[in-house]
């Protein structure tokens, strides 16, 4: 009798819209969560040109080099290794920055409509998985 007062109850509360659907609704926002920054991401374009600048003056690839080959060339000159590893780990660290750095975004062109529905996925999807995970559920009465 407890078992059909259970299954009329979930019956019924699915029919008045009352019933958990969390697992449908964190994979649906999930969906469209991945569904719409996959979309924004293809719609940029990204290129680099290796060089730094630094506001009117401008390092080359050649120029960033030195430093790391003055690390190397030290490092098996001198006794004290320390000098030319952090000489060779800046002359890395000022490749890499440059890298970053030279790195551009270009936006494709696209209508206002699909701008609105990719981030409209985006925040839709974002808000339906932080609904279910951080919203606050009531405890649960078995009908007892």
């Amino acid at each position: 009798m407890n078992a059909l007062k259970r299954i009329f109850g979930a019956v019924c509360a699915n029919r008045r819209g009352e019933a958990d659907h969390e697992l449908l609704e964190f994979f649906l926002g999930f969906i469209m969560l991945g569904g719409g920054i996959y979309w924004a991401m293809n719609m940029f374009e990204v290129s680099w040109a290796f060089a730094w600048s630094i506001g009117s003056w401008n390092m080359t690839a050649g120029v960033m080099l030195v430093p790391l080959l003055v690390g190397i060339f030290l490092l098996f000159l001198l006794d004290k290794k320390w000098i030319g590893g952090a000489i060779s780990a800046l002359g890395v660290a000022i490749i890499i920055i440059a890298m970053i750095n030279s790195v551009s975004f270009h936006a494709r062109s696209a209508s206002m409509w699909v701008y609105v529905l990719m981030f409209g996925m985006i925040f839709a999807g974002a808000g339906l998985v932080a609904k279910v995970l951080f919203q606050k559920k009531p405890p649960k009465n078995d009908g007892q």
